[in-house]
């Protein structure tokens, strides 16, 4: 007989404090540690990226994506101004961030991809790109364009998914997308197609946990929660309250 080890939490989530917080099965949230600022998580969820400014420079920074305390390690430095940095975990790793300027449309930036050779990153390819953060799935990158178009490419062809959307994640199985256009949520399968719709207003996240259950964090006045669809009743269901704003949910 083999025992079976159920996990004590639900979902993790990052609020607008940079800090990384856990969601028990009972609903309780439990703070974890402080993370870099505008953070991303990496294609299989190993670590969680964030920047550093310092002057007109910003410093690419991992941390492992968990409970143990250590150090951020710096990946490297680029001029300018860069946000929600990700990348693949392979011996070679490509890195995507979206760097801004004051040639940029507001709203906009330059989504570079870089590879890694020994030590150094060496940019690769780059489009325009709402600052919105960008989702590695093997070799394809999933990113919102400067028209606010969700579209999938590997650098050298694209594919639109959907015609607007203001955020946008891709569950653990990697088979299914969620996008919000400020009114809906879909959830359409990469598989088949299929998609679900779901009315929702003021979302700040939306994400998928282990499970491959969608969760959505909205903000309405003070109160921030966080709220899953479940896929046997079709219900709505309150999991989280947050003490501030929900920027991305794990």
């Amino acid at each position: 007989m083999t025992n079976l080890v159920l996990s004590p939490y639900q979902a993790f989530f990052i609020d607008e404090t940079e800090k990384l917080w856990m969601v028990l099965k009972d609903g309780r949230t439990r703070f974890v540690k402080n993370i870099p600022a505008f953070p991303n998580v990496s294609a299989n969820y190993t670590y969680i990226c964030g920047v550093e400014f310092n002057g007109e420079h910003t410093f690419v920074e991992k941390l492992t994506f968990g409970f143990c305390d250590e150090d951020t390690k710096r990946l490297f430095h680029v001029f300018g101004y860069c946000y929600y940095p990700t990348i693949t975990e392979e011996k070679h790793p490509r890195l995507a961030l979206l760097k801004a300027d004051l040639l940029n449309k507001s709203g906009t930036a330059d989504l570079i991809v870089y590879k890694q050779a020994r030590t150094k990153f060496h940019p690769q390819f780059q489009m325009m790109a709402q600052i919105i953060p960008p989702v590695w799935d093997n070799d394809l990158l999933y990113y919102v364009t400067a028209k606010g178009q969700l579209v999938r490419t590997n650098g050298k062809t694209g594919e639109r998914l959907a015609d607007k959307a203001l955020l946008f994640a891709l569950n653990k199985a990697k088979n299914a997308i969620a996008y919000y256009d400020g009114e809906t949520i879909y959830q359409v399968s990469l598989e088949t197609g299929n998609t679900h719709k779901t009315m929702a207003f003021g979302v700040t996240a939306i994400g998928y946990n282990a499970d491959n259950d969608l969760l959505f964090a909205t903000e309405n006045g003070d109160s921030y929660i966080i709220q899953t669809y479940n896929r046997q009743t079709g219900e709505i269901e309150l999991i989280a309250r947050s003490a501030v704003a929900v920027k991305m949910i794990l």
